[in-house]
C-alpha cells in the first residue's frame, strides 16, 4: 500500500508535464513576441547603420578614386609637357638640318641662317602660345618671334622678377650636354605686366652653335590637363544615382550631372534647412581636407526632385578644388520597409510552427505521462521492498565487518601474549626442570625450592595480570563513560610496545591528561589500528629511524589526538581511499582492508568525533622526515550520541 505522499507524488508525475508543456509554449509565445519586437529595432538600426556605413564608404571610395587620377595627371603633366616641347624642337630640329644640308656647299652661314629664322618664325602652337627661339651661346639673341626687339641684341644679362639670369642660365646648362629642359620665368604674349612659370627645352645647333628651344608656361599646359580631367570626370557614374561633382574655389561648378550648373557660381547656394551648401562643401576641402555633409540634394537624376542627400568631400590643394559625391537617404527608407515585412512573415511563421509543436508535445507528454505514472505505482512497491532489504543488508554488513576488525585485531593482540608469555613461560619450565633434576639426584633443597615457587609464583601473576590486560581490551562492554588518555596510550604501550620494540619502532608520547567521553575499548581499537597501520608500512619500507610520534592537544573547542609516523606518507593517488571498506594495499595474507575502515566508523557514528589522514613533512632532531598524519578529532561541547 502506497502511503499519501506517495500517490501525491505519481499525481504530480502524472499532471506536472502536461502543465509545465502548456506554460513553458505560453512563456515561449511571449518571449518570441518580445523577441521579436527587439529583434525588428535592432534589424533596423542594424539595417540603418550598415546602410549608411556602407554607402560612406561608397563614396568614399569613388571621390579617391578621382582624387587619386588628378593627382597622377598633375604629378605626370610636367613630364608630358617636357615630352611634348622636346618633339617639338625635334620637328624644328628636322627643318633646321633640311635647310643646311640643302644650302651648305652654296650659301653662306649668314643666308642659312636668315633661311632658318624666316622658316621657324611664322610657326606656332599650343593654341598660338607656343614658338620657337634661337640664341647663341654668347648670348646674342637671333630669332624670338614675340619679342622681335630683342632679335641681335646681346641679352645674357636679361634677368627675371626673381633676379635670375634667363639666357645664363639656358647657357650654363648646356656647357656640358647638347640638350636641356630649364624652368624659368617669362612673360605671357598677352600679359607684359606679370612673369609666369615656364619651362623650356633647348638644343645646340652645333654646325653654327646655336641654341634652338622653345618653351610652355606650367598654368597654361596645366589647364589643357585640368580640361582633359574635367571630360574624363563628366562620364563618371556609379549605382543608380551616383555622379562626381567639381567646384572650385570661388564657388564655380566645373563638373556636374546637371550641365546647366556647369560654368554657374553657387557660392550663395542653401537648401530648404538654410545650409549654405555650396559654402560648406568649400569649408570641408579647405587645405585638402576632407570630411561629409548632410543636406538637401537640389537635384536627384532618377526624379529630378529635391531630396536628402550625405556627400563626401575632399579638397585638392594643388588646383583648389573640392571634389564631391554622395548618396540619396531616401533609397533607406524602402529597404527599411521591406525589411519589415520579411520579418513579419517570419516571425507569423515562426509562431503558427511553434504552436503546432507545443500542441504535439502537450499530447505526447500527457500520452507518456500517464503511461509513466502507472509504471512508477508498480516500481513504488517493488523499490519500497528493497529499500528495506538494503538496510537490513547494510546493517547486517557493518556488524560482520565490526566482526571481522575485532577478529583481526584479535589476532594481532593473540600475537603479542605469545610473544610477552614467551619468556614468563620459559622460566617457569627451567625452574621446573632443575626441580625435578635435583629431586633425582637427592639432591632437594629446601631453601632452593622455596625459592624456585617464589619465583614461579612472581612469574604466574606477570601472566595473569597480562591476561587481564587482553581480557579487558575484548570486554564487550558499550556503556560510554569518561576515560582518561593517558591510561589509554599505557594500555596500548603494554599491548604493543614489545612488538614494536622487537621491530625497532620508537613510540615518543606527548600526553596531556584529558579526559574524553566515549567508549574506551573501541577508542582503543582505534588507537590499535592506526598504530598497527604505520608497523606494517616500516616493514614494507627499509628506514635507519623508525619513529611514531604520539601528541595530544586541547583548544577551546576540540580536543585532537596526533599520530604521525615517518614511513614515508601514503601514495597520493590512493589517499582518498584509505578509510573505504575492504581496501588494502598489503597482500592478502596480512590485511583485511577494514581495520581503517570501521576506525573511522567507531569515531564518526560512535564517538560524535572525526577521522582524517594526510601526508605530512617535519623536522625531527635537525632532519626531515616526510610520513602519514592521523588526526581525531573531538568536539568539547558534544555528547556521544546512543548507540
Amino acid at each position: 500500500m502506497l502511503s499519501k505522499k506517495e500517490i501525491k507524488l505519481i499525481k504530480f508525475i502524472k499532471y506536472t508535464p502536461i502543465f509545465v508543456v502548456g506554460l513553458i509554449c505560453l512563456i515561449i509565445t511571449i518571449l518570441l513576441s518580445i523577441e521579436k519586437n527587439i529583434s525588428l529595432k535592432k534589424d533596423l538600426e542594424n539595417l540603418q547603420k550598415d546602410y549608411f556605413e556602407k554607402n560612406r564608404e561608397i563614396i568614399k571610395n569613388e571621390v579617391n578614386k578621382v582624387f587619386d587620377y588628378i593627382e597622377h595627371k598633375k604629378l605626370n603633366s610636367e613630364d608630358e609637357l617636357k615630352e611634348n616641347l622636346k618633339d617639338r624642337v625635334e620637328e624644328a630640329f628636322t627643318l633646321v638640318n633640311y635647310i643646311y644640308e640643302k644650302y651648305k656647299n652654296t650659301e653662306s652661314k649668314e643666308q642659312i641662317i636668315n633661311r632658318i629664322k624666316d622658316s621657324l618664325r611664322p610657326i606656332r602652337f599650343n593654341d598660338n602660345r607656343g614658338y620657337f627661339y634661337i640664341s647663341g651661346m654668347d648670348g646674342i639673341n637671333i630669332l624670338h618671334p614675340i619679342n622681335p626687339e630683342f632679335e641681335n641684341k646681346l641679352i645674357i644679362n636679361y634677368k627675371d622678377n626673381f633676379g635670375n639670369f634667363v639666357l645664363k642660365k639656358i647657357i650654363d646648362n648646356l656647357q656640358n650636354k647638347k640638350e636641356t629642359f630649364t624652368t624659368l620665368y617669362w612673360q605671357k604674349p598677352d600679359d607684359s605686366t606679370h612673369q609666369y612659370k615656364k619651362i623650356t627645352y633647348n638644343k645646340i645647333f652645333e654646325p653654327y652653335n646655336l641654341i634652338i628651344g622653345t618653351g610652355e608656361y606650367l598654368s597654361d599646359f596645366e589647364n589643357i590637363i585640368k580640361e582633359e580631367v574635367l571630360s574624363y570626370i563628366s562620364t563618371i557614374r556609379y549605382d543608380k544615382n551616383g555622379y562626381i561633382f567639381i567646384v572650385d574655389e570661388n564657388g564655380v561648378y566645373l563638373s556636374h550631372i546637371e550641365k546647366s550648373y556647369i560654368g554657374l557660381n553657387r557660392i550663395n547656394l542653401k537648401d530648404e534647412n538654410e545650409v549654405m551648401i555650396t559654402k560648406e562643401i568649400l569649408n570641408l576641402a579647405k587645405n585638402g581636407n576632407d570630411g561629409y555633409l548632410k543636406y538637401i540634394g537640389t537635384v536627384k537624376p532618377e526624379t529630378k526632385y529635391f531630396s536628402e542627400k550625405i556627400s563626401y568631400v575632399k579638397g585638392f590643394k594643388e588646383w583648389n578644388w573640392a571634389i564631391s559625391t554622395g548618396f540619396y537617404t531616401d533609397e533607406l527608407a524602402k529597404q527599411i520597409n521591406e525589411k519589415q515585412t520579411e520579418i513579419k512573415d517570419r516571425y507569423t511563421k515562426n509562431l503558427t510552427n511553434l504552436i503546432l509543436i507545443s500542441i504535439l508535445l502537450t499530447g505526447v507528454f500527457l500520452i507518456i505521462s500517464f503511461y509513466i505514472s502507472k509504471k512508477l505505482e508498480k516500481r513504488f512497491y517493488k523499490y519500497k521492498e528493497q529499500v528495506l532489504n538494503h538496510i537490513k543488508k547494510n546493517r547486517e554488513k557493518d556488524t560482520i565487518l565490526a566482526q571481522q576488525a575485532k577478529m583481526a585485531a584479535m589476532g594481532e593482540m593473540l600475537e603479542n601474549i605469545a610473544h610477552q608469555w614467551r619468556q614468563p613461560l620459559s622460566t617457569i619450565s627451567t625452574i621446573s626442570t632443575g626441580i625435578k633434576i635435583q629431586y633425582e639426584y637427592s639432591e632437594v633443597k629446601k631453601e632452593e625450592v622455596i625459592k624456585s615457587m617464589n619465583t614461579i609464583a612472581t612469574t604466574t601473576k606477570y601472566l595473569s595480570q597480562t591476561i587481564d590486560d587482553f581480557r579487558d581490551y575484548f570486554n564487550p562492554k558499550k556503556e560510554a563513560a569518561y576515560f582518561n588518555l593517558r591510561d589509554i596510550f599505557d594500555k596500548v604501550s603494554d599491548l604493543l610496545e614489545p612488538q614494536l620494540h622487537l621491530k625497532n619502532i620508537q613510540i615518543i608520547k606527548d600526553i596531556d591528561d584529558i579526559n574524553i567521553f566515549g567508549m574506551e575499548n573501541e577508542f582503543l581499537q582505534v588507537i590499535i589500528n592506526i598504530l598497527n597501520n604505520s608497523k606494517d608500512e616500516f616493514e614494507r619500507k627499509e628506514f635507519e629511524k623508525k619513529y611514531i610520534f604520539i601528541d595530544t592537544k586541547i583548544t577551546e573547542d576540540e580536543t585532537i589526538v596526533i599520530i604521525k609516523d615517518n614511513a614515508g606518507g601514503i601514495e597520493e593517488e590512493i589517499i582518498n581511499r584509505v578509510f573505504e571498506p575492504y581496501f588494502t594495499t598489503k597482500f592478502k595474507s596480512k590485511g583485511t582492508g577494514i581495520g581503517l575502515y570501521m576506525s573511522k566508523e567507531i569515531i564518526e557514528k560512535h564517538m560524535n568525533g572525526s577521522l582524517i589522514v594526510k601526508n605530512e613533512k617535519y623536522v625531527y632532531k635537525d632532519k626531515s622526515y616526510t610520513g602519514a598524519t592521523f588526526s581525531v578529532i573531538f568536539s568539547n561541547n558534544q555528547e556521544l550520541k546512543s548507540n
